[in-house]
């Protein structure tokens, strides 16, 4: 399985390699960024590398795919987003984003998870694509229902992250509701 390119307006999404290693680094150290993720903040670049080779690994296998949000024009790095757990089985996935904070606030991620459910559903064929999130991470949770997810509940100690268990409210959108030209 290979990373395709993926483009919508003025973002292209594409595979995170090893030129991505100082991006990815400064983008996880920011404690911003980790809040709500079950990650620590990256303190050594080596983290960074490993990251690399984790998304590989899950591709290799079939059960992840993660892209390096771009700007068209400029190749750097400003996010990521993909999905973190694909369960071909039952047709769904489980989506995941980050994105720099002086980035946050303009749409980018908007466009980015419009773009990805657009491959999921119509060229991945998948049914179902999910995303948990942490009940204060209000911006994730308020960008999920724009986009058309449902909460479907709330998980309770879902994941152990940071030295203690955590609540997540589960949100999907199942093909049937998907709609391309969804206005958001």
């Amino acid at each position: 399985m290979e990373i395709p390119t993926l483009t919508t307006g003025n973002i292209s999404l594409r595979a995170i390699d090893e030129k991505d290693i100082a991006a990815l680094f400064s983008l996880f150290s920011q404690e911003k960024v980790v809040r709500f993720m079950d990650i620590e903040r990256f303190v050594n670049v080596s983290e960074a590398v490993q990251l690399i080779a984790f998304f590989r690994d899950k591709l290799a296998r079939g059960e992840g795919m993660r892209w390096a949000i771009t700007l068209n024009g400029h190749n750097e790095l400003i996010g990521t987003c993909g999905f973190h757990h694909i369960n071909r089985t039952h047709y769904k996935m489980e989506m995941g984003y980050d994105l720099l904070p002086s980035y946050w606030g303009k749409g980018i991620m908007t466009n980015c998870i419009h773009r990805l459910m657009q491959y999921g559903f119509e060229d991945l064929q998948i049914n179902r694509i999910e995303a948990f999130v942490d009940p204060a991470n209000t911006h994730s949770r308020q960008l999920l229902e724009r986009l058309g997810f449902e909460q479907e509940g709330k998980v309770r100690q879902a994941f152990f992250q940071k030295g203690k268990f955590v609540d997540a409210f589960i949100y999907s959108l199942l093909q049937r509701d998907y709609r391309y030209d969804m206005q958001f």
